[in-house]
């Protein structure tokens, strides 16, 4: 809903999630670049415990219920640590997260 990128970046993009935003409402003049990015092959999610109207066009819809935003993030956010940082140990990332972020330490 508030993207740090251009819209026109969505057309790039090879995966899309929205998430609590009716793209179709919110960024209507925006929206035809969801569409486009879908016919070259990009993969669209929408979580919404509503099947609105951008949720229509959709690959996936995951209807969460309010207060499991942040639960489903949660365990994203464990996969992706666990198999891209724990399971497979790369040196330059483990120094980097040692000298130049406070990772250690919520650990």
């Amino acid at each position: 809903q508030t993207d740090v990128c251009e819209s026109a970046d969505w057309y790039n993009s090879k995966f899309i999630v929205s998430m609590a935003s009716n793209l179709n409402m919110t960024r209507t003049p925006d929206v035809h670049f969801i569409s486009e990015a879908r016919t070259e092959g990009t993969k669209f999610v929408v979580l919404s415990p509503d099947f609105s109207m951008v949720a229509k066009y959709c690959d996936e819809w995951i209807p969460i219920q309010a207060g499991q935003d942040t639960a489903l993030w949660m365990a994203a956010n464990h996969v992706i640590l666990k198999e891209y940082d724990i399971d497979r140990q790369v040196p330059y990332f483990i120094d980097d997260v040692k000298r130049d972020t406070d990772l250690p330490f919520l650990v």
